[in-house]
């Protein structure tokens, strides 16, 4: 009988929240304070899918699993191109092709994803749906999945909320990068840049790739395009362990808006 959580993926990805865009200095941006000590570059291909592991115990099971976990990546590599739609397709895929069925690592990563295509493609309430689907599951991370969620579809009440929650109960450096990170965008997506780029250099450290995208997005508003594009640029070219990790698709998100 498979396990409930028969992968890693979700595991994978919900610790992405607390240390790919948190935890990583920049490596490729020239705002970076020291570039010799972050992770090497490494293809986009070797990431969730190639770290995907299943605790099924038939030869069949294990074939589905591989399967569907190898048309999820290419999912989430549509994804992490900005390429939303397309990506919703993707995923829908997937999950009606019954692939992932009987393997909540493998659905709630379908989910996941389009939860945030749907998003960034300005379907909120179609992402508010769908996270309000992923949130009722079992999550290793539910409370900063909820801060996603709830910044994503607009809800800044709730956002302000989970955040405070947040805050207080993860005082670490790593922790406080997290909550002004999310709470910027929660204040960017309001429509204040002056009140996000405030938030924002309250982080430990305003390099991430997500400050960045603040930064970057309310540059481009104030018309200075040559900083606006240049934070754009350092976020998409960002070479981390897991470049198609959440917290990185989000920051991405942010910086595809910049013109």
């Amino acid at each position: 009988m498979r396990s409930l959580l028969g992968g890693w993926s979700p595991a994978i990805v919900s610790v992405c929240v607390a240390v790919e865009l948190l935890a990583c200095p920049r490596v490729a941006s020239p705002q970076a304070k020291d570039s010799a000590t972050g992770p090497a570059p490494v293809a986009r291909q070797a990431s969730l899918a190639s770290r995907h592991q299943t605790l099924a115990t038939s030869s069949g099971d294990v074939a589905l699993d591989r399967r569907a976990s190898d048309r999820l990546q290419s999912a989430q590599q549509v994804l992490f191109d900005g390429r939303y739609a397309d990506a919703m397709s993707a995923f829908t895929a997937v999950l009606e092709s019954g692939d992932a069925r009987g393997n909540y690592s493998l659905t709630s990563w379908a989910q996941h994803g389009m939860a945030i295509a749907a998003a960034f493609d300005g379907q909120v309430a179609k992402a508010r749906s769908l996270y309000d689907e992923l949130l009722r599951g079992p999550m290793l991370f539910p409370l900063a999945d909820s801060i996603e969620a709830a910044v994503l579809t607009k809800r800044h009440a709730q956002a302000t909320a989970l955040l405070d929650r947040f805050t207080t109960s993860h005082p670490s450096a790593l922790g406080q990068q997290y909550a002004h990170s999310f709470r910027a965008l929660d204040l960017l997506f309001a429509g204040s840049c002056d009140a996000a780029l405030a938030e924002v250099t309250r982080a430990p450290d305003v390099d991430r790739p997500l400050p960045q995208a603040i930064r970057g997005f309310c540059a481009a508003k104030a018309d200075r395009h040559a900083e606006a594009v240049a934070l754009r640029d350092s976020v998409l070219t960002q070479p981390l362990a897991d470049p198609n990790s959440w917290p990185m698709i989000v920051a991405r998100g942010v910086a595809l808006r910049i013109r």
